[in-house]
């Protein structure tokens, strides 16, 4: 099922230029004007716990002689580099980083000085089935990205398909509460049309034989997909797995029924309630061959009057891009081989249509009690997650992504989002067909990185 139920698309990033060091002399008038300044730039180096400053030499024959100017000053030498030439120091008691690098960059023959930052290993959760995770996730340079962001509460993303169940260990704290409703009083207290949606709400309205007719704020998985998908999102990292981002929230839409069917009008109403309701991104795991208006009206409302994005799968048949998809106001997620890397996988959806994608089997994710023996395969020991391949896998970790780059800047419009996740990917090589894989593979890292451009006079910088 993981192979016929799904969603894609994401967008949004920055990137950091590096520059080589050419030679070991370098001039006083060109370290100037890179000079730091600014209270933000001594919080930032406060806040990675620099003890010490680098003095850079504007010339190795001249670290003798900064040395000594240091040593007069009460400075100690820590370390001591030739190439490029530099002294890390540690400034006497009572001097700031602050006040060290002001008048260290002052001294005759520093080219400039600056915090010594310190670095860690990049983050690693110790949740239990992070072994099985580790491998996709590190190929997206997912553990460096969360060095930068977790994800943050106010960031609320809906997860359209066929529920959640919103008791599962590793999703407390990451789920969606109304305010404006009162459990169990059968009243839509709040007046937007869902009754009871304490955590969102149901818009399957005739669903398949043998599945039951949700009330319209029952949001209970009574398949495991849509939990699955919530868990690649956000998963807390506690009990069982970890999401791309563990920190946001997590708003239900159940818009299918217990064989993952629906409407184009379930959907399109479920974009709507989402965005009305105030979710700040959708995830769209599902998908099919039509070309609905309906749903296309509402993912235009959703992205010009709200201005939030939907990411959507390619699909499973290993044929054209399906809709929303195929809309080129979505973020449209294919799937990478996960035995094969740089390969597309089989059964991903390609075409023109995909703008990146993510690695879509082996994905662990969350499900109902007993759930993974219904159409997926339970990870070991264990009958609360389960291990799916699918586009409706890959593309909740690119929803992770633009959770955690809306973390960071919430004011990121679509386009922006789109642009970002596509200029930081990783291309892959071109195989069949080609264009498989839009921009590449996402890069995590790389898109949380902040990316500075020139442009003409008058264009929007990222």
């Amino acid at each position: 099922m993981g192979r016929s139920v799904w969603v894609t698309r994401v967008a949004g990033a920055l990137a950091v230029a590096v520059m080589c060091v050419a030679s070991a002399a370098i001039s006083r008038d060109q370290a100037i004007s890179a000079q730091p300044s600014g209270a933000a730039y001594y919080d930032a180096a406060a806040a990675a716990g620099a003890v010490s400053i680098v003095a850079r030499a504007t010339s190795t024959g001249g670290l003798d002689a900064v040395s000594a100017a240091a040593t007069r000053m009460g400075y100690a030498v820590v370390r001591r580099t030739a190439d490029p030439p530099a002294l890390e120091l540690t400034p006497p008691s009572g001097t700031s980083i602050k006040q060290a690098v002001q008048r260290f960059a002052a001294v005759r023959g520093v080219a400039y000085a600056e915090p010594a930052y310190r670095i860690r290993l990049a983050d690693v959760p110790a949740a239990p089935l992070y072994a099985k995770q580790s491998a996709y996730l590190a190929a997206e340079h997912a553990p460096e990205a969360w060095d930068i962001e977790k994800g943050r509460a106010r960031v609320i993303v809906a997860i359209l398909d066929t529920g959640v169940d919103v008791t599962h260990p590793d999703l407390q704290g990451r789920i969606w509460t109304n305010p404006g409703e009162i459990a169990g009083n059968g009243v839509d207290d709040d007046g937007n049309g869902c009754v009871d949606d304490v955590h969102g709400c149901a818009f399957v309205t005739e669903p398949a034989a043998g599945c039951a007719k949700p009330a319209s704020g029952d949001v209970r998985d009574d398949l495991g997909h849509g939990t699955f998908v919530s868990g690649v999102v956000a998963a807390n990292g506690i009990t069982g797995m970890v999401g791309v981002a563990r920190g946001v929230t997590i708003m239900p839409v159940k818009v299918l029924d217990c064989t993952g069917g629906g409407s184009s009008i379930s959907l399109a109403q479920g974009i709507l309630y989402a965005v009305q309701n105030g979710a700040s991104l959708l995830n769209v795991s599902l998908g099919g061959p039509a070309d609905s208006q309906y749903i296309l009206e509402a993912v235009r409302v959703a992205r010009d009057k709200y201005g939030v994005l939907l990411v959507a799968a390619t699909g499973n048949t290993g044929g054209d891009v399906a809709y929303p998809a195929r809309y080129p106001e979505v973020l449209a997620v294919g799937a990478e081989s996960g035995t094969n890397p740089g390969q597309r996988a089989s059964f991903s959806g390609a075409g023109p249509e995909v703008d990146v994608v993510a690695i879509g089997q082996g994905i662990v994710g969350t499900v109902p009690k007993g759930a993974c023996r219904t159409f997926l395969v339970c990870a070991p020991s264990d009958d609360l997650h389960a291990i799916g391949d699918g586009t409706s896998f890959a593309a909740p970790q690119v929803t992770g992504l633009v959770a955690l780059m809306l973390s960071r800047n919430r004011y990121l419009t679509p386009d922006q989002i789109i642009n970002v996740v596509k200029a930081t990917a990783d291309p892959l090589p071109g195989g069949e067909p080609p264009g498989w894989a839009g921009a590449g593979r996402i890069n995590m890292l790389r898109a949380l990185t902040p990316q500075y451009r020139l442009g003409a006079p008058g264009t929007t910088r990222g």
